[in-house]
């Protein structure tokens, strides 16, 4: 490598390392992201209510109103903190992932915090580590001249940046991959050490403890193996494999039981989101890495989406034309079958499962590091200022999302660290904050809370509320109910319906997809007067249905919503 390419990776890397850590330090963390701090701290969110075990850290709904600072507790660690025994515990019965990215940040918390600051580092820390393998890989499969091109790509990517950034599993399972993918090309084109072979082994399992998605890359690096052995012998990759698959067999053993239990948001996948189209969601599986519209994770941008997918449309075009018969040869099949197995994998679940897995962009990112790898490819296909040319074309018009994605305080549409300061400003020790919503609703609005604000939580979910019982519990004797509902998944709101048929609406606002709603008392002073007469007219039943029926959204909401329709990304 030249001693001006390095200089150049380097200050790829610097520039990657400002924008991630500025997006880290900007946001706010929305549900998921609450959710992960809450497994890796050690409570379980998401069991039955009937077998939340209280002494071992499970979420329970408080009967009362309480402070924000009772219910902060849930994403924080304990005193002395939690065993890793109760975090894979809490994964087991709330996560329908495995419990390797939770293990790692429970011990990154312990040291770093359980700020937002801190749990997004963690997976930019993976993010920045895969940036190396990402040039070592691009090395091996097409050349020194395509370290830029691949690098840049990789490290500005517009989708990769947004998840680079979430505290969740992803850019650890991107790291994973190409971990995989760089032990797979040393052990092919060169005979292994036992370290080589040893680091084959821990990357496969630490990618199936990682994701299960991980399984497709995988497949496709098995199955290029196969084909084209080199130095890396058959016999020795089936033996690679047992190993493995020996390492992971302690969880997976246990993987049917996990993922059979209940649990309050096991059924989001079945919901068929308004406008769904499992053909247009799969090539959008397919564009997302390279027209930068987003899927709905950030404000789209037409200009920018159809002007970067004409650019990679040209250079693949250069590729196909250029290359030929010549399209699969070498290590690029390894690259092509990467990158095809990755995208088609939810469509492939929802075949299997009759899910809407395809639905999701981030069920494909383990595509990421191969998408990018063949636009390398394609771009030293071209003469050398035709390739500089399109590339920072491709930058400038990624420029736009990218500046979307920095400019959000939030995630996902959940302004959470923008409707808390409206209550907080509003409410008084005397009012409530009902929030209707999942668990890591409810502790994303006490996350940013503080006393003398008072929540109540209503999880349609657990079936522990009714309106007769539980309202009087909740709202009686206050002066003003500010009503919060986010995340709700096709449930009923029986209690928003007795408020609006016994109470008065003084102002409803909505931020994104958080509705705030403040109502008052109609003939008196406080809600204490409501529950005998009001509530004895309201049928106990008439807002109950079954958990298991499937539900269908009215209305397109953003992608990154569970159970959303998608966009078009052309």
């Amino acid at each position: 490598m030249t001693y001006r390419r390095s200089w150049a990776l380097l200050v790829l890397f610097v520039l990657m390392a400002a924008l991630q850590l500025t997006i880290a330090a900007r946001q706010c963390l929305w549900g998921d992201e609450l959710f992960s701090l809450a497994l890796a701290t050690g409570h379980s969110l998401e069991q039955p209510a009937a077998k939340s075990n209280v002494a071992a850290g499970d979420f329970v709904q408080p009967p009362r109103p309480v402070s924000p600072e009772q219910l902060q507790r849930y994403l924080k660690h304990e005193h002395p903190p939690a065993g890793l025994a109760r975090v894979v515990r809490a994964v087991y019965l709330s996560d329908t992932s495995p419990p390797l990215y939770y293990i790692l940040l429970y011990g990154w918390t312990i040291l770093a915090g359980t700020s937002d600051f801190a749990a997004r580092c963690f997976s930019v820390l993976w993010s920045l580590a895969s940036f190396p393998l990402m040039a070592s890989v691009t090395r091996r499969t097409a050349g020194t001249k395509a370290l830029i091109p691949s690098c840049a790509l990789f490290a500005f990517s517009p989708i990769g940046t947004y998840f680079g950034t979430e505290a969740r599993m992803y850019s650890l399972l991107i790291f994973l991959v190409l971990a995989t993918a760089w032990a797979t090309l040393r052990l092919q084109q060169q005979p292994g050490p036992a370290w080589a072979y040893f680091l084959w082994i821990a990357a496969s399992a630490a990618g199936f403890l990682t994701h299960y998605f991980f399984l497709f890359p995988w497949m496709a690096m098995v199955a290029f193996v196969l084909l084209r052995p080199g130095s890396f012998r058959r016999a020795a990759l089936i033996g690679c494999v047992a190993l493995a698959m020996l390492a992971i067999s302690p969880w997976y053993v246990h993987v049917p039981d996990s993922l059979a239990r209940w649990r309050i948001t096991g059924g989001w996948l079945h919901m068929r989101p308004s406008e769904y189209h499992a053909l247009r969601a799969t090539r959008n599986h397919f564009l997302q890495f390279f027209s930068g519209g987003g899927s709905g994770l950030w404000p789209y941008s037409a200009w920018s989406a159809r002007s970067a997918s004409l650019l990679f449309a040209i250079v693949f075009a250069a590729m196909i034309w250029r290359l030929r018969s010549r399209l699969f040869g070498e290590t690029r099949l390894l690259l092509w079958l990467w990158f095809i197995a990755a995208c088609c994998a939810p469509s492939i679940m929802d075949a299997l499962q009759h899910t809407y897995l395809a639905n999701n962009p981030r069920y494909t990112l383990a595509a990421l590091p191969a998408a990018y790898l063949l636009a390398a490819l394609a771009l030293t296909e071209v003469p050398r200022r035709v390739s500089l040319v399109a590339l920072v074309l491709i930058l400038l018009a990624w420029s736009a999302p990218i500046a979307k994605i920095c400019r959000q305080h939030w995630r996902n549409s959940q302004p959470l660290c923008q409707i808390v300061p409206v209550l907080q400003a509003q409410a008084t020790a005397a009012d409530v904050v009902l929030v209707h919503s999942i668990p890591s609703g409810v502790l994303g609005i006490a996350r940013y809370a503080h006393s003398p604000l008072r929540i109540a939580s209503w999880i349609e979910q657990l079936g522990r509320r009714r309106v007769q019982e539980s309202l009087p519990a909740l709202i009686g004797g206050r002066k003003r109910v500010f009503f919060v509902k986010l995340h709700l998944l096709g449930e009923p709101l029986p209690e928003e319906d007795w408020l609006r048929a016994h109470a008065e609406v003084v102002q409803q606002k909505r931020m994104q997809e958080i509705w705030l709603i403040e109502f008052r008392p109609k003939n008196s002073a406080t809600f204490q007067s409501f529950s005998a007469a009001a509530s004895r007219g309201f049928p106990p039943n008439k807002y109950w249905r079954s958990r298991t029926k499937r539900c269908t959204f009215t209305r397109p909401q953003p992608c990154a919503r569970r159970g959303a329709t998608e966009p078009n990304l052309l």
